[in-house]
This record gives structure tokens, C-alpha cells and sequence, in this order.
């Protein structure tokens, strides 16, 4: 079967819909203001792409690696994350190395062993993403090989819509993929920031919040990630039950808006329902 686990037919259609609808907008799209609409909403809505990518990285949608090359196109058209880049600044640096702040590709320590904020660890992380990743790279050739691979035709290819429509390319493709890069540091800031220890349950911070683990597939669940990276993120929630009882209390958060308050209107409704059922 091309897809490894039905599940991520989801995660896999929303990303084909969300790459249909740029292309849409950049070919058809009449006039400059609904260009600048859908690139301003779409920039949130590609977040949740993030997400998707990471876990594609870490446990691939398809069993052909054409097909997985295809959607990681598609995906670095979108965050500006490229296949394999995850794969090596992420997979092969960050989680090897969270627990020492000396090497850790995503490291929140300041040399001088205070903590970066979030802003100064955002900069030093989204602009070193490329780099530390080739040089992560020089161990693993195969994967250095498909980084660059993968970086060059997107850079063609977003060369050739730029060609084709500066503006549109612009608006829909450069600035959304460069804002994204960023985010996704900015994103990953709460996960492990201040957080200087050995053992890997008190390493990581934890979001059991439903609606934010729908729209991120589990990536709630980081400590369970952490400790079994190789997992599908459908079998995080199960793993992390089972190892809930060594996580601290205080490694518990909550997500920003909007999670919590769909969580609660959701609870709300579903009380509602049963109630009307009920009576």
C-alpha cells in the first residue's frame, strides 16, 4: 500500500488541498488584495503544516520514496522547510542531542548558560536552520544528498513562479515560507526552554489540550515523542499514558489561542447535546 498507515490520508489531503489553493490563488487570483488575503490567512492555516512535516520526517507517509520527495515538496512550499531538513537538524541533531546544551542543534542555552528569550533563540535557530542542518549532513551523506537535492529544486522552482508573476510568487510562495521558518523556531521554544537536565521525563514540556492535539497530531505528547521518536503520532497518546506517572506536574501547559477556548466551547456543546437527548 502507497500510504503506510491510513490515518495519514488526513494529514496528506489537507496538504495537497492547502498547495491547490496557492496554486489557485497565484494563476487565477483577479486582483492583489485577495492575494494578500489568502496569503495572511493561509500563513496560520500552513502552521498546522509544520506539525504535519515534522512527524512525515520522523515516520514517512508512503512506502515509495517518490511519493514522499513529492509531498516534501510540496510541504517546503509551504513552511519553508524542505525534506530531509528536519531529518537531519531535527531527527539526527536535536533529538541525540537535547539533553546536552552544548551540542544541541535547537539549543536554548546561552554559552554563558543563561537561558536565550524567545525572541533572540527564534533568530539564532530559524537562521542557522539550513546551515546546521548540511553540517549535520556531513555524517549522513545519504540524507545530506536529498537535502540539497530537495533545496535546490525548490529554489527553481519557486526561481520559476517569480519568473512567471514576481508579485504572486512573492505574496503566496517567498514570504509566507520565510515567516513559517521562524515560526516553527518560535513554536518550538516552549517544548524544552529552561529546561537543563539529564533525565529525558523532566526534559520536555507536555500540552494534553484535544483540540490542540487534533490540529497538531499529538505533538502534545512531546515527552512520549522524545523518548521513542520513531513512533507514529497516532501512538503517542497511548505511549504517553503509559508513562504519564514520571512526568511532573509542572511540565504540563496549556496552548495559547484559540486551543483552550474551542476545547471549552466544544465541552460546552457536547454537555448541551446530551442533555437535549436526555430530556
Amino acid at each position: 500500500m502507497l500510504v503506510r498507515k491510513k490515518i495519514d490520508l488526513y494529514p496528506i489531503t489537507v496538504i495537497l488541498i492547502i498547495s491547490a489553493l496557492d496554486f489557485l490563488v497565484f494563476f487565477y487570483s483577479p486582483h492583489w488584495l485577495l492575494t494578500i488575503f489568502w496569503a495572511t490567512i493561509s500563513i496560520y492555516i500552513k502552521g498546522f503544516t509544520c506539525s504535519l512535516n515534522h512527524h512525515h520526517q520522523h515516520y514517512k507517509f508512503f512506502s515509495k520514496l517518490w511519493a514522499n520527495r513529492i509531498i516534501e515538496f510540496f510541504m517546503g512550499l509551504q513552511t519553508g522547510i524542505v525534506g530531509e531538513l528536519w531529518v537531519l537538524h531535527h531527527n539526527f541533531g536535536h533529538h541525540r542531542n537535547y539533553l546536552d546544551q552544548t551540542k544541541d542543534e535547537s539549543g536554548w542555552m546561552k554559552k554563558t548558560g543563561e537561558i536565550m528569550s524567545v525572541v533572540e533563540y527564534t533568530f539564532d535557530v530559524g537562521s542557522t536552520a539550513y546551515t546546521r542542518a548540511y553540517e549535520v549532513g556531513n555524517r549522513y551523506p545519504r540524507e545530506q544528498k536529498r537535502f540539497v537535492q530537495n533545496t535546490v529544486i525548490t529554489v527553481l522552482a519557486i526561481a520559476l513562479l517569480t519568473w512567471l508573476n514576481w508579485f504572486n510568487s512573492l505574496i503566496v510562495f517567498i514570504l509566507p515560507m520565510l515567516i513559517l521558518l521562524f515560526a516553527t523556531a518560535f513554536d518550538t521554544y516552549k517544548h524544552h526552554a529552561g529546561l537543563e537536565t539529564e533525565d529525558p521525563y523532566l526534559a520536555t514540556y507536555n500540552i494534553l489540550d484535544p483540540t490542540y492535539n487534533w490540529f497538531t497530531c499529538n505533538l502534545g505528547y512531546h515527552t512520549a515523542h522524545h523518548l521513542k521518536c520513531g513512533k507514529h503520532w497516532s501512538e503517542l497518546p497511548a505511549l504517553h499514558a503509559e508513562i504519564e506517572d514520571k512526568i511532573p506536574q509542572n511540565l504540563y501547559q496549556e496552548p495559547g489561542f484559540p486551543y483552550p477556548q474551542i476545547t471549552k466551547l466544544t465541552s460546552r456543546l457536547t454537555w448541551l447535546s446530551k442533555s437535549w437527548k436526555v430530556s
